[in-house]
């Protein structure tokens, strides 16, 4: 008999990957003359990265990278989990029915990825960046060998922090069970947004458009 854990909320992808600073000014400064306002010519700094593949990779060629799209650049941290504060509810199965709960009544084990996890990956001519996306959808946790009825009590959520990244979401990347892990994968989707890039310089320090403008 199993023990089944779906969490149904937002899902998202999120990966620190690090981008030339040339790249990174050739794409600001062409959205800067388009867009003479930091708000429009931030969503197109956005626009570009996820979306126009065809300039994306006009800018690297020009800035000596190659541009397979934002998926394809290197992933030096890589997470796909749900938001464990927005709304997730989650609905364990077993053979005895099924139990809905919400994330105020699971015991939490916290942990935090630190930018100097990352920090040597990037170079002195590069800037780390924080990509990634937002799905409605659902993970399911699975726990194969279970025995007896679900006890709610027994049931803890790892919630994994990106503060040192400017990232605001608690993730949710991981449940156990009687100090058991549950193996964990996606399920169904729907609907994709972008989260904004954050750039980062090699110092742990957020950067905007005007440090590659000016």
């Amino acid at each position: 008999m199993s023990l089944v854990v779906k969490a149904h909320g937002d899902i998202e992808q999120v990966l620190v990957t690090s981008l030339p600073k040339a790249f990174v000014s050739k794409v600001f400064r062409h959205c800067w003359g388009k867009n003479n306002t930091p708000y429009f010519a931030g969503n197109c700094f956005k626009g570009v990265l996820y979306f126009d593949e065809r300039m994306a990779a006009a800018f690297a060629r020009e800035s000596g990278m190659e541009w397979n799209g934002w998926l394809a650049l290197s992933k030096h941290l890589h997470l796909i989990a749900a938001v464990f504060e927005s709304g997730l509810e989650l609905t364990a199965s077993c053979r005895t029915g099924e139990t809905i709960l919400g994330t105020t009544s699971l015991a939490v084990s916290s942990q935090s990825h630190a930018f100097a996890t990352v920090a040597g990956y990037i170079g002195d001519d590069q800037v780390a960046a924080l990509l990634g996306s937002v799905d409605k959808g659902a993970m399911v946790f699975t726990l194969p060998d279970f025995e007896g009825e679900f006890d709610p009590d027994r049931l803890t959520a790892q919630v994994t922090r990106l503060d040192d990244f400017f990232f605001e979401d608690g993730l949710l990347t991981g449940l156990f069970y009687d100090g058991r892990e549950m193996s964990m994968e996606m399920g169904d989707s729907r609907g994709m947004s972008m989260i904004d890039p954050v750039l980062i310089g090699a110092d742990g320090t957020r950067l905007d458009m005007y440090d590659f403008t000016a």
